[in-house]
This record gives C-alpha cells, sequence and structure tokens, in this order.
C-alpha cells in the first residue's frame, strides 16, 4: 500500500508519516509538496492524505480541495482524505468525492485511525 502525504510543512508530514506508520506499518510513505512529484507518484490504489491548504507549488494553488476535486475526477478509484480539523471543509470534501477525513489534532484518535484504517482498505 502507497500512502501519499501532499502538501504539508514538515512538522506536520513528520506526525502524519508516525500515525500512519502506527496504523498502517506496511505502507510505503511519500511526501509530495509540488507538482512535478505529485504527477511523479500515480501509483494504482494509493492513498492520498492532502492538506486543505497546500504548503508547496501545486497546479492547484494552495487548496487541497481543488486538488482533491481534480484528482476525483482525472483519477478513477482514487482514495484521497482531507487532513483538516473544520467540519465544513471535511463535508465539502467528502461531498465531491473524498473518503471521510481527520485533523492533526486528533491524530490518534479511535476515529481518525478507524477512518484511515476504512480509506486504506477499501
Amino acid at each position: 500500500m502507497h500512502v501519499v502525504l501532499v502538501g504539508h510543512c514538515s512538522p506536520d508530514a513528520f506526525m502524519l508519516k508516525s500515525m500512519v506508520g502506527r496504523v498502517l506499518p506496511e505502507a510505503q510513505l511519500h511526501t509530495v509538496n509540488d507538482q512535478r512529484s505529485l504527477d511523479a507518484v500515480q501509483e494504482d490504489g494509493a492513498l492520498w492524505l492532502v492538506n486543505r491548504v497546500l504548503d508547496g507549488a501545486f497546479d492547484a494553488g494552495e487548496s487541497g480541495l481543488d486538488l482533491i476535486e481534480s484528482r476525483v475526477n482525472s483519477v478513477p478509484g482514487a482514495r484521497l482524505i482531507l487532513i483538516s480539523d473544520l467540519a465544513p471543509h471535511q463535508e465539502t470534501a467528502e461531498s465531491i468525492g473524498a473518503r471521510p477525513g481527520f485533523g492533526k489534532k486528533g491524530l490518534y484518535d479511535s476515529e481518525s485511525v478507524n477512518r484511515l484504517n476504512a480509506a486504506a482498505n477499501g
């Protein structure tokens, strides 16, 4: 299983790597902070953990929601999760095709762990 961390600053990427490593120890992690790297990591079945405000240089600008929408429309079966603590943004992400996401404040909450597992295994 490939897990792609998209648009996260170094400290946040470190926290997410730690969480993913505990929940999905077999996962191969990729950190992406620019469009060229994003385009290079086109693994079928990869799980994408997309930051709400992208840190880096992406065609979608700073909007993780725009990036999710473009991936949902261009990559059939894409598995994307928005990483955000803001409920309205989570609702928007799900309405455009993302899996239920979670925020950085609750990385180790049982609900976040369950959502990561569900997205990774389904």
